[in-house]
């Protein structure tokens, strides 16, 4: 009887490279001792792949390290927060009809960057004022398939700046893991004193990674505010966690 290991190495390999990498490590490499040979063959290319892209490879420390999978997500490593620093004024965000009037755009003064590439901050006054940016993470490469088997983390930050004594600063971000139907899986709420305060600058950088997360994450839903104060450089990103 012809099996699958009857065909030519070369479709088998290409029959294999139909598959999620996961499934290959998870499943196939378990078949018999020639599958566990070439699915760590394919593996290795990957991680030659990687090497020569100059991804950081001391991050993968599991003993069957996901190569391909690792080199896809820093393909698609980016901040998915659109327009996180106000360039274009308040385009892709959510602000409450009743608050426009107290959100402007402000250029920042070199001695008042909270990162080097920051020249521009939101600024809110007279609050509580909040603003909203919903992602939907297929539009950002982020297969269902992808969200559900390896769950990724996604690490969100965001910069506020410190305002004390002012008793009117009040710093807060919520995050939320949305279901394709909207509905929240999972959510992090931040703040005041749950910031960490940059020691150089007049900011706060505020951190959160999300892991671990229920299957079903089609959405990020990102809010912040602040009563009195400057907000700049909102970051999520999906995927491994290196500068």
């Amino acid at each position: 009887m012809v099996s699958i290991n009857d065909l030519p190495l070369e479709i088998l390999l290409h029959v294999f490279d139909l598959f999620p990498s996961w499934h290959l490590l998870r499943c196939f490499r378990w078949v018999c001792c020639w599958w566990r040979d070439l699915v760590d063959s394919l593996n290795a290319q990957w991680k030659d792949k990687c090497r020569r892209a100059g991804y950081p490879l001391e991050m993968l420390t599991s003993p069957f390290p996901d190569w391909k999978l690792f080199y896809l997500l820093c393909q698609l490593r980016k901040n998915i927060v659109r327009n996180s620093c106000g360039e274009e004024e308040f385009l892709h965000w959510e602000i409450d009809k009743h608050q426009e009037h107290c959100w402007v755009v402000v250029e920042l003064l070199p001695d008042e960057y909270p990162c080097d590439n920051i020249r521009t901050c939101f600024f809110a006054f007279n609050g509580p004022d909040t603003k909203i940016q919903r992602i939907t993470l297929k539009d950002h490469g982020y297969t269902d398939e992808l969200m559900d088997y390896v769950t990724p983390h996604i690490v969100v930050q965001d910069w506020s700046d410190v305002l004390y004594p002012n008793p009117r600063y009040n710093y807060r971000l919520t995050v939320k893991l949305l279901a394709a139907d909207f509905k929240a899986l999972y959510t992090c709420y931040i703040s005041n004193g749950e910031v960490i305060k940059d020691g150089t600058r007049n900011w706060k950088k505020t951190v959160y990674i999300f892991r671990n997360y229920p299957s079903g994450v089609r959405h990020i839903h990102f809010e912040h505010g602040v009563d009195y104060g400057k907000l700049s450089n909102s970051t999520v990103i999906v995927g491994p966690n290196f500068p």
